[in-house]
């Protein structure tokens, strides 16, 4: 893309060439005291516009030569034009035909330059060090080996000229008054010229070249790390969007399951608890200590199944389509509520502190009202007798605090990564009671992120945990989705 920019910038400059030069003849044979040879420079001024309109016309058409294109390169020449940084990179044939339409376009300035240079005074015009110009333009486009070149094509067109006028093969156009008359025909002086000339091209050759391969070497690093960057972006895309596809593949089979089990299991509950009850008969104390058994077995069965369903729900992001408006602070509070009896079965104390006015909040309905029972209730769980549960709700500027904090076991520093996988349970959670399914701040992390907001824990073994959900608050009004 850089060559294929810069051949559009050479003909721009070319055309700038032309009008200099005009100025220039037009300027000098007027105010200074010198005779030119005005046919043959404008004749070369109009050749060089006439073969700059070609090159407008192959650079628009070709840009410069598409893919597809006939023309062919050798290894060899496109080896000797294209600079090494871009070997190997993708759009290398093109960039080389772009090399060799630059090379060609320089070459053909060169040769333009000599005629000028030649009608113009020969090694005696000042204008002379323009051949440097194009060094260091080939410098910066083509490669290190190509830039050599070009500069010994400019040597030896000086020399041909030097050297032609100096024998008397080429006819001289003197510059009055800014060499002696026979200055040119001086070997000496000649020599002398060139050798200047020839130090001035190979060491802006050489110092261009460098320079540009040192700045397309750290090109060629970025393109390549960009390239790995892209690659990788992409397998990781596509690693993600199978594993967004495993991942509701999955939810979508517990959510099946979930569904299949909960007539079962409700028919099988409610049967044990008709038999226990008495109404089916009498049964002896073993036989109503095994229903026991099972009617608690599959209560807890129940419970599993039914956090399941809520748990992969929320992970199918299907709660968007329920979203309302409605009082939170009215949702704690009757949650908290709830829970007072069985805070008061394991001898804690359940305290509520809220703003005590309406804090209204677009959300899920049921799934806040899982997250809120869900941390209380394991608030409650792992909270020996005599401690303390705290529920704090708060309104900030534009979101909703949801706190709550216990006196209970705490979780372990090595198990807090952990506390938000499905069907885990700390080891000191299981030594406390063995109830529970591990799935409750599961859904509560699942709901949470899906509202876009964010659940923190903050625990230590023996000294109480502290969960904090925070749950943006829109602006306006809920949003219909």
């Amino acid at each position: 893309m850089e060559l294929i920019d810069r051949i559009s910038w050479l003909i721009r400059l070319r055309w700038l060439a032309v009008v200099g030069v005009v100025a220039t003849v037009e300027t000098a044979r007027r105010i200074f005291p010198v005779h030119l040879a005005l046919a043959p420079i404008y004749a070369v001024v109009a050749a060089i516009a006439a073969y700059n309109l070609v090159l407008t016309w192959l650079a628009r058409r070709l840009r410069p030569f598409p893919a597809g294109s006939e023309l062919r390169l050798s290894g060899i020449v496109a080896q000797i034009l294209t600079p090494r940084a871009l070997r190997g990179m993708e759009g290398e044939r093109e960039a080389a035909r772009a090399a060799l339409f630059v090379a060609a376009q320089i070459g053909l300035d060169l040769g333009a330059l000599a005629l000028l240079v030649h009608f113009a005074g020969g090694l005696e015009n000042p204008f002379i060090f323009f051949f440097i110009f194009h060094t260091v333009i080939s410098s910066i486009i083509l490669s290190r080996r190509a830039t050599y070149l070009q500069a010994t094509l400019a040597f030896l067109l000086l020399s041909l000229i030097g050297v032609g006028e100096c024998t008397g093969i080429l006819t001289h156009y003197p510059l009055d008054g800014v060499w002696r008359p026979d200055a040119h025909a001086d070997p000496l002086l000649v020599g002398a010229q060139l050798l200047v000339l020839g130090i001035t091209l190979y060491l802006a050759a050489f110092m261009g070249s460098t320079i540009a391969a040192h700045m397309r070497e750290r090109e060629r690093h970025g393109a390549l790390l960009a390239a790995e960057v892209a690659r990788k972006a992409r397998l990781l895309e596509e690693t993600y969007e199978r594993l967004a596809e495993l991942e509701k593949a999955k939810s979508q089979y517990m959510r099946k399951v979930s569904h299949e089990l909960r007539g079962p299991l409700g028919t099988i509950e409610t049967a044990l608890k008709v038999v226990l009850a008495g109404t089916a008969g009498e049964s002896p104390a073993a036989v109503n200590d095994l229903l026991g058994r099972a009617a608690r077995r599959a209560g807890e069965l129940a419970e599993m199944v039914e956090e399941l369903r809520v748990l992969s729900r929320a992970r199918e992001a299907r709660l968007a389509a329920e979203m309302s408006e409605f009082d939170a602070t009215e949702l704690v509070t009757d949650v908290v509520a709830e829970l007072r009896e069985a805070a008061g079965r394991g001898g804690l104390e359940l305290a509520l502190d809220s703003p005590g006015e309406p804090v209204t909040i677009c959300a899920d309905l049921a799934g806040l009202r899982q997250v809120i029972d869900n941390l209380i209730s394991n608030a409650i769980r792992y909270t020996p007798p005599g401690g303390r549960v705290e529920v704090i709700l708060a309104r900030t500027a534009d979101s909703l605090r949801l706190e709550v904090r216990d006196t209970g076991i705490g979780i372990p520093a090595v198990d807090l990564p952990h506390v938000f996988e499905e069907f885990y349970r700390a080891p000191n959670a299981r030594a406390h009671t063995t109830g529970g399914t591990g799935l409750g701040l599961a859904i509560v992390g699942a709901v949470v992120r899906q509202h876009g907001g964010t659940v923190n824990v903050e625990s230590a073994a023996g000294e109480g945990t502290r969960v904090t959900v925070a749950l943006p608050i829109p602006a306006g009004p809920c949003p219909d989705r």
